[in-house]
C-alpha cells in the first residue's frame, strides 16, 4: 500500500511539473537568445522540455541558410541550423520553475554540455550549459518573443 501511494504521488509531483511548463508564463513557448541570434521552440517532448531553432537572425540574406559547420560529426556539418533540435531532455526539478538533467548543443562551437534553465519571471529563461558540475558553466538568458514578434522565422527542413 505504501509503494502504491508512493508512485501516486510521484506521478502527481510529474504532473503538476508539466502543468507549470505550459501555464501562461511557464517555460513552453518561443525564446529569443542573447542579441537576437536565434529564436528556439521550447516545448514538451514526453515528461521533459526540449527545444528546437525555429528562426535566425534577421540580418541575414533571404537566400542564406545557415548549416551546423561546428559539428563533430562531420556526416551533420552541412544540416541546416532551422529546425536543429539544440536542446532537450530538460526535467522538472523539485523547485517551480526549475528544469535540470538536460542537454544543451552550442552550434557556433559544436560543443554539448549538460544543462538546467529557470525561468526568471514571466519572460526571462535562464538556460546554463555546464561540464561536470553546474558550478563550472555559463548561464544565457533568453527572452520570450513578444506577441506578434515571428519576424525571422526559417522554415525547417522536410523530413526523410
Amino acid at each position: 500500500m505504501k509503494a502504491m501511494s508512493g508512485l501516486v504521488l510521484a506521478a502527481s509531483i510529474s504532473v503538476s511539473g508539466l502543468a507549470l511548463a505550459d501555464e501562461p508564463g511557464g517555460a513552453v513557448g518561443y525564446w529569443v537568445t542573447p542579441e537576437g541570434g536565434s529564436v528556439v521552440q521550447v516545448e514538451q517532448c514526453g515528461a521533459n522540455l526540449c527545444g528546437q531553432i525555429v528562426g535566425l537572425r534577421t540580418t541575414r540574406k533571404p537566400d542564406e541558410s545557415p548549416s551546423d559547420t561546428k559539428n563533430p560529426d562531420k556526416t551533420k556539418r552541412d544540416a541546416p541550423l532551422c529546425g536543429l533540435m539544440m536542446m532537450g531532455s530538460l526535467a522538472p526539478a523539485k523547485a517551480a520553475g526549475k528544469w535540470e538533467g538536460g542537454w544543451v548543443y552550442d552550434p557556433d562551437s559544436g560543443d554539448t554540455y549538460k544543462a538546467e534553465m529557470k525561468l526568471d519571471g514571466p519572460d526571462k529563461l535562464d538556460l546554463r550549459g555546464y561540464v561536470g558540475i553546474s558550478l563550472f558553466g555559463r548561464t544565457m538568458s533568453w527572452t520570450r518573443e513578444p506577441a506578434g514578434g515571428a519576424k525571422n522565422r526559417c522554415t525547417p527542413p522536410k523530413a526523410g
